[in-house]
């Protein structure tokens, strides 16, 4: 007992409350603040908040969350601010992290897992299917679509009960957070995602080839569209579908290469690349046979699976 220092033991424990304290406080303000830049903030201090601080102190695990609960609480505050629609956050029992659930997505729900990158940031999934939406970094503040994953939700089962409107809905709540985003100096790539902004949207790889090109021919013949040669001030092919066209579009670039977009030509800007791949089993057929040339291209480095 004589080498037993109460006051240094003391002085320990109550470093390690003020340390929890902070951490208390951290996730009041995120339970309770609406203002964007405050919710970064608040995140931020929460991802840096290091238990192991604590000589004295544990928190039981049942009563531990990981980084990945607070990024999707997080996330979830951006949802419910950029969309009429309701967000719901429910946590599973026995699960660890919350999930979302979008009004206008209802046989769905969402998630953040880690990204296994060395720069780190986090995936938004949809857990049914294990399919990314986007990728979010709050340190060095990188907001992206997975263009190819994206693509591929928006044929499952859940979204086609859901419907267009709801796919048109998911998309304009993703654009409005990424505008909230912005605001805090992020740098947004969504591509395809925003109806006001359907043009020039470049494929993934250049140099599309006539095989490629006549496949869609032939799968559009099928289902009574018809793919037309464009042979003006422009070069390549377009489908009309009711009041709406589509472009494959070709631009000569460095190289003697050719970089191929797409225009999606629609003058009450409804409807969004996704919502035709939705509406179109035979476009999406052929966007998905041929995904790592004709997909959107898209911030591809950070997505790995």
């Amino acid at each position: 007992m004589d080498n037993f220092k109460i006051k240094n033991y003391s002085e320990q424990l109550g470093k390690d409350l003020r340390l929890f304290d902070r951490l208390h406080l951290l996730i009041d303000t995120l339970g309770t603040t609406e203002n964007l830049i405050e919710i970064l903030d608040v995140l931020q201090k929460i991802l840096d908040f290091d238990s192991h601080q604590s000589k004295m102190v544990r928190i039981d695990n049942p009563f531990w969350f990981p980084d990945t609960h607070w990024v999707t609480l997080a996330f979830a505050k951006f949802a419910m601010s950029a969309s009429l629609s309701t967000t719901v956050v429910t946590l599973p029992q026995a699960q660890k992290v919350v999930e979302l659930h979008f009004e206008e997505w209802p046989n769905a729900s969402f998630r953040f897992t880690k990204a296994p990158l060395a720069a780190g940031g986090y995936y938004l999934e949809e857990t049914a299917q294990n399919l990314r939406v986007l990728y979010w970094d709050v340190v060095r503040r990188r907001f992206y679509l997975d263009a190819q994953q994206f693509a591929t939700l928006v044929q499952t089962e859940a979204l086609q009960i859901a419907g267009v409107e709801a796919l048109a809905t998911f998309q304009k709540r993703l654009t409005a957070i990424a505008e909230q985003l912005a605001e805090a100096d992020y740098d947004i790539v969504l591509p395809g995602s925003d109806t006001a902004n359907q043009g020039n949207l470049v494929m993934t790889q250049k140099d599309l080839s006539a095989d490629i090109l006549d496949a869609l021919f032939v799968s559009a013949a099928k289902q009574q569209f018809i793919l037309k040669r464009i042979q003006n001030e422009q070069t390549g092919a377009e489908i009309a579908v009711g009041d709406v066209i589509i472009k494959l579009l070709q631009q000569r670039v460095d190289g003697g290469h050719a970089q191929w977009h797409y225009d999606i030509v629609d003058d009450h800007q409804k409807v969004t690349i996704y919502t035709l791949l939705q509406q179109l089993p035979f476009f999406y057929r052929w966007y998905m046979g041929n995904l790592n040339i004709v997909a959107l291209k898209d911030k591809r480095e950070v997505f790995v699976d």
